[in-house]
């Protein structure tokens, strides 16, 4: 910081040295007897000027941030440098030549006389404002006037009311006066010059007290106390000379107080940031150096060109800038810390999740075996009494008794009922809907054990469809209850099933004696749908039917 500061005093020192020494050949370049050593010091006044105003111009484009406000400033320094260079060009190159070129390079110091004030007020409104500041359209109207302005210079020579020449154009420097028009000229520069320092004075006070930015208001006072000199012929000077001086001097003020925004300062800003960051160049050799910044290679901040580069608890990112690379750190200790904590819960939910899964496994296995049971608790329920008969004829067939076969050949039937039952019921658990042909594969499979126990059978079935589980299972209790009290005495068995829009009819033929059969067909259960008999000598012929809504039989 403190070279810093050395190196602009020692530039300051070395401007001002500059200019005195311009001005020194200003004044003495007419005491010397030699023409030749007469232009060589005029050569080198002007290249002083030329060289410091073209220096600081170049200095506003590296320096300026808001590109509006550079914009405004390339356009004034390239004003006051073709108001420099028309004026070497008019009083050093031409002397008192009369060509009509010569006048309108006099008139061209209008150029700047009127525009750079006029600019110098869009520059104001810039003092103070965000870097991304834009001035209003509306403002754009300003620079009317002094183009109206400038045209009547420049159309002096037609109308001459701005200068009269009494001779002509002969001798037009030295034989003229000023008409109405170029009043307005002179109030028009006069009244924006006034507006720029008057508006240069209200926005150098220091927001919240009543101290104002030094420099802008010593330039001021210098600037003052110049023109009341000046216009007190108390000195002589190269005015247009001084005039851009005045101006660069406030303009260059208004950078150094922070009026308008700069990329000056850097080293402040890096002294103040706890941000860890440093601006190296092309060779990665650090400039600007925060004091937080944790020392890194130079092959370290070349990698991050390609990538942002991990240094453990610090990732070390870059960017191109000009002539360079910002590097910057980034810590992310908290980070690695919330990674690890989120490692660590990850795994802890991981263990967790493996434990629940087999809890939950365990819960599915028990349930299912539950379910298991219950529907195994159901069949048995609901086939109890073929079961008991069934254990009762194996018990008879272990005696070894003399009707073994048909003893096996009843268990069969017994059996094939418990087995479809059981399935049926399997089969409707879910909703309670199944498919008509499990009714016809029943009573097939319960005709085929008939018909090994030497039993004349027939059946023919034609099912389509599906229907409730309570309407098949009261058709095929109906069918076994019969097979069940006939099974003795019953000689044939015809059956004709026909399953088809949600109804079940059921022809049943069987031959036996009327006796039998009328004691058989008492008190038959039957929960849904309704049948008829019909006895004829030693057949009986039934008809069953069940219909989906059907009452009670």
């Amino acid at each position: 910081m403190e070279k810093k500061k050395k190196s602009g005093v020692w530039t300051s020192v070395f401007v001002a040295i500059l200019i005195g020494i311009a001005f020194v050949l200003r004044e003495i370049y007419e005491d010397l007897p030699n023409a030749m050593l007469q232009a060589v010091m005029v050569t080198v006044r002007n290249t002083i000027h030329i060289s410091l105003l073209f220096s600081w111009v170049v200095s506003v484009y590296r320096r300026m941030v808001n590109k509006n406000v550079r914009r405004l400033m390339l356009i004034v320094g390239c004003l006051l440098l073709f108001w420099l260079v028309d004026k070497i060009a008019k009083w050093d190159f031409t002397g008192s030549v009369t060509h009509p070129l010569v006048r309108y390079l006099w008139y061209g110091f209008y150029v700047g006389m009127l525009f750079v004030p006029t600019l110098g007020a869009f520059i104001i409104n810039y003092l103070g404002k965000p870097e991304n500041y834009s001035h209003p359209k509306r403002l754009n109207y300003l620079l009317i006037p002094p183009t109206i302005l400038l045209t009547t210079v420049f159309t002096n020579d037609l109308h001459q009311k701005v200068f009269v020449f009494y001779n002509g154009f002969i001798h037009f420097d030295q034989d003229y006066s000023y008409d109405w028009v170029y009043f307005l000229n002179m109030a028009w520069f006069i009244g924006m010059g006034f507006y720029f320092v008057v508006m240069m004075l209200l926005k150098s006070r220091v927001p919240g007290s009543r101290k104002l930015r030094k420099m802008p208001m010593a330039i001021m006072a210098f600037a003052a106390l110049f023109w009341v000199g000046y216009s007190m012929r108390l000195y002589n000077c190269d005015i247009t000379v001084m005039d851009c001086l005045i101006i660069t001097l406030l303009l260059e003020s208004a950078i150094q107080s922070g009026l308008l925004p700069s990329n000056t300062g850097y080293q402040t800003v890096f002294d103040r940031t706890t941000v860890p960051v440093q601006i190296v160049d092309r060779e990665y050799q650090p400039h600007f150096v925060s004091g937080s910044a944790l020392p890194v290679s130079e092959e370290q901040m070349r990698q991050t060109r390609h990538s942002t580069v991990d240094l453990g608890d610090t990732l070390l990112s870059s960017a191109p800038i000009k002539a360079g690379r910002v590097v910057w750190q980034d810590d992310i200790t908290r980070l690695n810390d919330l990674r690890t904590r989120l490692r660590d819960t990850l795994e802890q939910l991981g263990e967790e999740n493996t434990l629940l899964q087999a809890e939950l496994e365990l819960k599915e296995n028990r349930a299912k075996a539950d379910e298991q049971n219950r529907l195994y608790d159901r069949i048995t329920q609901e086939v109890e009494p073929q079961l008991i008969k069934a254990d009762e004829l194996l018990h008879h067939i272990e005696k070894g008794e003399h009707n073994s076969r048909n003893l096996i050949a009843k268990v069969c039937v017994l059996g094939s009922y418990i087995k479809r039952r059981g399935n049926l019921l399997l089969l409707g658990e879910d909703s309670g809907i199944i498919h008509t042909r499990e009714l016809e594969y029943c009573i097939r499979e319960s005709m085929d054990n008939l018909n090994l126990a030497g039993m004349f059978t027939s059946f023919h079935s034609s099912c389509s469809g599906s229907m409730h589980l309570e309407h098949i299972v009261a058709a095929y209790d109906f069918y076994e209850v019969l097979v069940e009290r006939l099974l003795n005495e019953m000689t044939a068995m015809l059956v004709n099933l026909t399953c088809s829009n949600g109804r079940i009819s059921m022809n049943i033929q069987m031959g036996c004696t009327e006796e039998i059969a009328l004691q058989a067909l008492e008190d038959i259960p039957l929960t849904v749908g309704s049948f008829r008999y019909e006895i004829m000598e030693e057949d009986v012929v039934i008809d069953l039917s069940i219909a989906e809504g059907g009452g009670l039989g």
